[in-house]
């Protein structure tokens, strides 16, 4: 006779919950074959048979709470029986939670709050770069290209505007920097904004939702963070409009599709190798640095909020990231991530951009002694060389634990990372 336990998934796991059961009592099984369905506050798994017989008694029915290690059944082999019946140990009350719905496999995910934090933004912004060709007749040296000063092809790199279609007004027909200036599209046509589309009407009624085991986790480490670490932030604000070319190359010549947090998770890496005492741990007898550099990634599913972890990020290039983040996000939305997707992060990251909010702070996600909170790029005039230029301008807010992080050390981090992410060729080389 063999059983069917309640496993351990995790160092923080006490109690797991029956989902559903494949099979009923005195159903023959198979070995490998799914008996039941149970969800941890992380994850959904299927259990399955350790050897071919018949399934004894279901000491859990679907909805009951579990400790980690209660029998849930026996399976018989050949000429057993059944023992009597036995109740399986459960949870506390104060822990129980009813039963709900396993996730949707067709359920979306949205990488929005973070679990200790804000989530990532999968897409980026994008900055319509398009220029309308102009009829003005251009003006070329001995060699056919476009005469022009290098700072007006300075401005036009970084106001997007093709030196082809621009009119000079210099000396023999020379481009500066005022036609870049003042260069306006003939066939550009003013577009009204489009305005933001809502979300669905509800119906508001009066309920009480049940705790989720993955809800209440969250509260708990929640308080754990907010309670015993002492939080304080950094803000700084990047120039990003290099990276965000870098990005459209990339994704044109690899064919794969980068998002703008893929490039800061491997920034927030390579620079987490300059500076150790972020990349670490507090305890009560020592505080860890870390020699190996694991990246969460803050993402929230239907359900609830988990971190995935891209392991050795440091060692990873962005389209790896890139790959490696869109599979975590699709076992989290059919809570398929294992432990090891989830646990072990020495840093984490959570990005609100794709909902345009431009700065927040996040709550340090346990036990990291710091998390970077991103905002949304923007379009943004700024003064370079003394001519007002528009850039593509971003804003992160480190939050640390002071007893780890100091002041100067969170200030020295951040502007290592604006290094990575200012001159974005550092990342791919």
């Amino acid at each position: 006779m063999a059983e069917i336990i309640m496993p351990k998934m995790g160092d923080a796991m006490t109690e797991g919950k029956v989902v559903r059961w494949y099979k009923k009592a005195g159903d023959v099984v198979k070995k490998g074959e799914p008996v039941l369905e149970i969800e941890t506050d992380k994850v959904n798994l299927d259990l399955e048979a350790d050897q071919d017989g018949t399934l004894g008694d279901v000491a859990a029915e679907a909805g009951k709470m579990v400790e980690v290690g209660g029998v849930l059944a026996t399976i018989l082999g050949a000429g057993e029986k059944a023992q009597p019946k036995k109740e399986v140990a459960a949870a506390p009350a104060a822990e129980e939670a009813p039963a709900r719905r396993a996730i949707d496999k067709k359920d979306s995910i949205k990488h929005s709050t973070g679990e200790y934090g804000e989530a990532i933004d999968m897409k980026g912004p994008r900055i319509d770069r398009t220029a309308a060709a102009s009829s003005a007749t251009p003006a070329t040296g001995d060699n056919g290209r476009r005469r022009s000063s290098p700072l007006a092809r300075k401005m036009a790199r970084e106001l997007g505007v093709s030196i082809e279609q621009v009119q000079g007004s210099g000396p023999g027909g020379r481009i500066i920097a005022n036609d870049i200036k003042n260069f306006k599209p003939a066939s550009a046509a003013p577009q009204k904004a489009k305005a933001p589309s809502l979300p669905p009407l509800q119906q508001l009624e009066t309920k009480e939702i049940p705790l989720t085991a993955m809800r209440r986790t969250i509260a708990k480490r929640l308080a754990e963070s907010t309670g015993p670490i002492p939080h304080f932030y950094l803000t700084a604000e990047y120039d990003v409009t290099n990276l965000l070319s870098l990005r459209e190359q990339v994704n044109e010549i690899s064919g794969i599709k980068t998002s703008v947090n893929d490039f800061i998770v491997r920034a927030a890496a390579l620079a987490l190798r300059h500076h150790p005492s972020v990349n670490a741990s507090w305890g009560d007898e020592a505080i860890t640095q870390h020699g190996e550099i694991h990246i969460g990634i803050a993402v929230s599913t239907p359900e609830g909020l988990i971190t995935p972890v891209v392991r050795n990020a440091d060692q990873k290039s962005v389209t790896d990231i890139a790959n490696e983040v869109r599979s975590l996000a699709d076992k989290a939305k059919n809570r398929k991530l294992t432990p090891n997707d989830y646990q072990g992060s020495t840093f984490t990251i959570s990005n609100l951009g794709a909902w345009g909010i431009e700065q927040f702070t996040a709550i340090i996600n346990p036990p990291n002694v710091a998390i970077l909170a991103i905002g949304a790029a923007s379009a943004q005039p700024v003064v370079i060389d003394r001519q007002v230029v528009i850039r593509d301008r971003m804003k992160v807010t480190m939050s640390c634990d002071h007893r780890v992080v100091d002041g100067a050390l969170g200030a020295e981090y951040l502007r290592t990372l604006r290094s990575y992410i200012e001159q974005p060729v550092r990342l791919v080389l």
